[in-house]
């Protein structure tokens, strides 16, 4: 079993600005085809308990063969641009103004 992240959007029912959300989430799974069901299944759940719209689309990575460590430090995705643009207007493009970001403890 590999270790593999998985990229999930989502849009959430805020009256006012309707912000987008991304996730990236740890799997266990047996091949890419398995981790890209896991991760349809847990943003199926997760968008249900806060009443969000999944978005069609899920981007898998792999992380590890499973006997690696997984821990502090470790690359749980990646994504090339393949985009002929200077580096500020790269950013630009992806920078969506003010992030919300927080942790559940």
């Amino acid at each position: 079993m590999a270790w593999y992240g998985a990229r999930t959007f989502y849009r959430w029912p805020s009256p006012e600005s309707r912000p987008y959300e991304e996730r990236v989430v740890l799997f266990r799974a047996r091949s890419l085809d398995e981790a890209v069901e896991l991760a349809e299944r847990e943003a199926d759940e997760y968008a249900g308990e806060g009443g969000f719209e999944v978005l069609d689309m899920v981007q898998v990575y792999r992380i590890s063969d499973g006997d690696e460590e997984v821990g502090a430090g470790t690359e749980v995705f990646s994504r090339l641009h393949a985009l002929d643009v200077p580096p500020d207007e790269f950013l630009d493009r992806y920078d969506s103004g003010p992030a919300h970001t927080g942790a559940v403890e």
